[in-house]
C-alpha cells in the first residue's frame, strides 16, 4: 500500500465532486465524494497504530472523517472523528472534530444521499458566511450576551440587509412603481439569512444567504441573493461613513432607501447601544469591531421627516357611525379603531431647555430620536450619549430627557477620575458645548 498515492487519488475526486456541486450536479458529486471517502478511509486507518508519525497522522484521520461526511456516511466519519479526540494533541483539529461530530449527529436520520447533499449545503454556506461577534458594551453579567440583544441586533440588520437588498433588485430588474409593494414580499422570501455557525464567547454567529437556484429563478437573481449578505456586509456594515462616503451613498440611493438601509444600522452603531458588533476578517480571522454612527454622521446621512404636534397627539383613528333616532337622541357605533402602536422619528435641536435652569445653546445642531410605543409612550434619546428618558405625555418627556442629559453634564463636570464610558461621553460634551465647566457658575 502506498499511501501518499491513495491519499493522491482520494484528493482527485474530491476535486471532481466540488466541480459537480458548481455546475449543480449533486448525485453526480455523491458519488465521487464516496469514492474520494472510500481512499481516504484506506490511508488513515493505515495510520491508526503509527503515532510516530504524527502530526501527518491526526491530518488524515482528520480528512477521512470530513470526506466520509461529504459522502454521507456519518457512522464510519464518527470513526475516524472519536479516534482523532482520543489520540491527537493539536487544538485546531479537535475543535474541527467536534464541529464534524456535531453534524455527523445531526445528520445520523438521514440517507447517506440527503446526508451528503445537507453536509455540502451547510459546507458551502459557511464558505459565503460572514463571521460576527456580539459583545456587551458593559459587563455587568460578564461576557453573556441576552436574547433581548441577539433579537435587537438581528431585527435591525434584517431590515438594513433587506432594504440594501430591495434597492439591488430593484435596479437590476427594473421594477415599475405598480409592482413594488408585491416585489418587497418577494424580497422577503429571498433575503432570509440562515444561521451557519453560532458559539460562545461573547456570542458568535456565521450568517449566509441561500444560494441553491429555485423554480423560475433567473442566473442574475440567484448570483445577487447568493452574494447579499457579503455584498451589504462589505459595501454598507462595515462602511466607515466618511464625507466621501455618504456623498457616494446619497449619489447612489434614494432618499428613503437611504433612511430604510441606515436607520436600523443607528440603532445597532450608535454610542448608546448596550452592546458592540465584531467581525472576522475571511482571509486571517482578525477580529475588527464596526465603528459607531456618531450624530454628525446621522445627520448627514438620514433625513428628518418634519412633525407637528398634531401628527405626535394623533394616536388614535377610528370610524364611527352616528345615527339620529327618536327624541332628538344620537346613537354612535364604532365600526372600526386603530392604534398607533410604533412610530419612530428625529428632531433637530440647537439648544437644551432643562425644567428651571436656562437654555443651554449648542455649538452644533444635534439629532434626538423619538420612539412611540402605544403601551410605554415615547422614548428619547440621543446617539452619542448614553441617555434614556420615557413619558407618556411628549412635551413632558421631552423636558424630562433635557434635563437629564444637562444632570449628566454637571456629572460629568464634577467627575475627576472618568471611566472609558464616561470619558468619550465628555468628549462629547466639549464639542457640544464650548466651556462646559461653566455651568457650574
Amino acid at each position: 500500500m502506498k499511501p501518499k498515492l491513495i491519499h493522491q487519488q482520494a484528493m482527485e475526486y474530491s476535486f471532481k465532486a466540488k466541480q459537480a456541486i458548481e455546475e449543480e450536479k449533486y448525485g453526480v458529486a455523491f458519488g465521487f465524494y464516496k469514492q474520494a471517502a472510500e481512499l481516504e478511509s484506506q490511508v488513515a486507518e493505515f495510520y491508526f497504530d503509527k503515532p510516530e508519525l504524527e502530526p501527518t497522522r491526526s491530518v488524515v484521520v482528520r480528512s477521512a472523517a470530513f470526506m466520509n461526511l461529504k459522502a454521507g456516511l456519518y457512522e464510519k466519519a464518527q470513526k475516524f472523528i472519536f479516534f482523532g479526540l482520543l489520540y491527537t494533541k493539536d487544538d485546531l483539529i479537535k475543535s474541527q472534530l467536534n464541529d464534524a461530530l456535531e453534524l455527523a449527529v445531526s445528520l445520523k436520520n438521514l440517507t447517506p444521499e440527503a446526508a451528503s447533499g445537507e453536509f455540502n449545503y451547510i459546507n458551502l454556506l459557511r464558505q459565503r458566511s460572514v463571521h460576527y461577534i456580539i459583545e456587551p458594551a458593559n459587563f455587568h453579567f460578564g461576557h453573556s450576551v441576552s436574547l433581548a440583544t441577539i433579537r435587537d441586533f438581528s431585527e435591525n440588520y434584517l431590515k438594513s440587509l433587506k432594504a440594501f437588498a430591495k434597492s439591488k433588485f430593484k435596479k437590476l430588474l427594473n421594477v415599475e412603481a405598480d409592482f413594488e409593494e408585491i416585489f418587497a414580499k418577494e424580497i422577503d422570501k429571498l433575503i432570509n439569512p440562515l444561521v451557519t455557525n453560532s458559539a460562545y464567547g461573547s456570542f458568535k454567529l456565521s450568517i449566509a444567504n441561500d444560494f441553491q437556484t429555485r423554480e423560475g429563478e433567473e442566473k442574475k437573481i440567484v448570483e445577487l441573493k447568493s452574494n447579499v449578505v457579503i455584498k451589504f456586509h462589505n459595501e454598507i456594515f462595515i462602511n466607515p461613513l466618511s464625507d466621501v462616503d455618504i456623498k457616494q451613498i446619497k449619489e447612489s440611493y434614494t432618499e428613503d432607501e437611504v433612511n430604510e438601509i441606515f436607520r436600523p444600522l443607528t440603532k445597532i452603531k450608535s454610542n448608546n447601544t448596550p452592546y458592540k458588533v465584531g467581525y472576522y476578517d475571511s482571509e486571517n480571522l482578525n477580529k475588527t469591531y464596526a465603528t459607531r454612527i456618531i450624530n454628525k454622521q446621522r445627520e448627514k446621512l438620514l433625513s428628518v421627516k418634519a412633525i407637528s404636534q398634531q401628527d405626535i397627539g394623533e394616536l388614535e383613528s377610528s370610524i364611527i357611525h352616528k345615527r339620529s333616532v327618536q327624541g332628538g337622541k344620537v346613537t354612535k357605533k364604532t365600526i372600526f379603531k386603530e392604534q398607533l402602536r410604533s412610530y419612530e422619528f428625529d428632531i433637530k435641536i440647537h439648544q437644551l431647555e432643562p425644567k428651571d435652569v436656562s437654555p443651554v445653546l449648542l455649538n452644533e445642531e444635534i439629532l434626538l430620536s423619538i420612539y412611540f410605543n402605544s403601551e410605554n409612550g415615547f422614548k428619547f434619546s440621543f446617539a452619542d450619549i448614553p441617555l434614556e428618558y420615557a413619558d407618556t405625555e411628549y412635551d413632558k418627556g421631552l423636558i424630562g430627557f433635557y434635563t437629564l442629559l444637562y444632570h449628566k453634564i454637571l456629572s460629568l463636570v464634577d467627575t475627576k477620575d472618568k471611566n472609558e464610558q464616561e470619558f468619550r461621553d465628555w468628549e462629547v460634551v466639549k464639542r457640544l458645548i464650548g466651556n462646559p465647566n461653566a455651568l457650574r457658575k
